[in-house]
């Protein structure tokens, strides 16, 4: 087996953990957690680091009778939100310097160092990552993936190079030490979800990607496998519930059993049934009905929906407007709501409007997602930084009773 590698993503209220490994394309996944810390990231500002670090050294070791693993962790990969993402592309050239002309990993290294100089001087962002789209040797052969072991005087990389910002990267690999973990490299959230949907079948080349978080939705323009600009705006799945909260007055379970329960359920009944009775202050029932419910949620979606436009607008802004049609995949945990796919395609400039979910067994749930495009990410691209490859630590199996 593949050596696992483990994947963190720190999301506004919880963390995610994957440990898992790629072969042949494909994520095969070992454990998957999800530790809540309460909500203490905003946009990507820590409201309280302290309490992220210590919920990050309680996953350092630990071990789950269930599945009969004892896991050590001490490095990992960081998923980093795409907040004031720059992406510019790049062009450079070595000349291979192997005595048979053949690129070697020394070439890939001296390739990578001038793409990394190429980048600076940065200011106050910070080089996260470089997606290669192409390698190009003599004679105009080209190729998408590094061409080792082939013949030719030089190499030429076309690629594209992300930043972030000095002050939040930082941020995020602070809590990380703090933790007592160390991040061996970091991957931008929408290019792991890139990265992982090119790997799925009967998938379009070119989409709007909307990833709805608890707090924060993400819109991103994939253009033939390749991210092309993300931006985002506050507004999650969560701000449905406290709708439901502040309108039938009942605790924030309740309220997120109900919204997960319906969503927008449009059936029509021969019976009205409530949706929940809840007792009042002076003891008379109060019942709540489906259309309730459903206004409830429709009027958040339609903040949702006027959001969306906008950030579609600005992501395409330098392109063509009909990519404003392209499909738009929705994933995240907020895009589990019943029927909003359907609410959603009159409203929104994109032919089609898809829901898609992790395929892979062990993990198929959607706030998975980034964790397992970025352990796909890793073991496609090099890493700028030149680190040895994130990994599990030691990872072992208890033996059965």
């Amino acid at each position: 087996m593949e050596k696992p590698v483990a994947a963190i993503e720190l999301g506004s209220k919880k963390l995610k953990l994957v440990v898992g490994y790629e072969l042949d394309g494909q994520i095969y996944v070992v454990y998957t957690l999800v530790k809540p810390y309460g909500h203490c990231i905003d946009a990507g500002v820590f409201s309280d680091p302290n309490k992220i670090s210590a919920t990050i050294a309680s996953i350092r070791e630990f071990t789950d009778p269930l599945a009969k693993l004892r896991i050590n962790i001490s490095d990992v990969i960081l998923c980093l939100p795409p907040y004031n993402l720059g992406i510019f592309q790049t062009r450079q050239v070595t000349t291979v310097v192997t005595e048979d002309s053949k690129v070697s990993p020394l070439d890939l290294r001296n390739i990578y160092a001038l793409i990394k100089n190429s980048a600076y001087p940065l200011n106050d962002k910070a080089l996260v990552d470089v997606v290669p789209e192409s390698f190009i040797l003599d004679h105009g052969r080209i190729f998408k993936l590094a061409p080792m072991g082939e013949s030719s005087s030089t190499l030429t990389v076309a690629a594209k190079v992300q930043t972030l910002p000095k002050v939040m990267v930082d941020s995020y690999k602070n809590v990380l030490i703090n933790g007592g973990v160390i991040s061996r490299r970091y991957v931008v959230s929408s290019l792991a979800a890139v990265e992982l949907i090119s790997s799925y079948e009967d998938m379009p080349h070119s989409y709007i990607l909307v990833d709805i978080g608890s707090n924060i939705t993400t819109v991103s323009f994939d253009g033939n496998e390749a991210l092309y600009g993300s931006t985002h705006f506050a507004w999650g799945s969560d701000h449905i519930t406290e709708r439901i909260i502040e309108k039938f007055n009942i605790n924030e379970a309740e309220a997120e059993k109900y919204k997960m329960m319906y969503g927008i359920d449009n059936r029509v009944m021969s019976f009205r049934a409530p949706v929940c009775a809840i007792a009042d202050s002076a003891g008379h029932e109060r019942r709540h009905y489906n259309d309730e419910l459903n206004a409830i949620i429709k009027s958040e979606l339609d903040i949702f929906v006027k959001n969306v436009n906008a950030s579609v607008d600005t992501v395409v802004m330098q392109h063509d407007k009909s990519y404003r049609t392209f499909p738009m995949l929705l994933f995240g945990g907020g895009a589990e709501l019943n029927g909003l796919e359907a609410y959603l395609t009159p409203k929104v400039l994109s032919e089609v409007v898809r829901v898609v979910r992790p395929q892979n067994l062990g993990a198929r749930n959607g706030t998975f997602f980034n964790c397992l495009g970025m352990l796909l990410t890793n073991a496609k691209y090099v890493n700028v930084n030149d680190e040895s490859h994130a990994k599990a630590g030691n990872l072992t199996r208890n033996p059965g009773k």
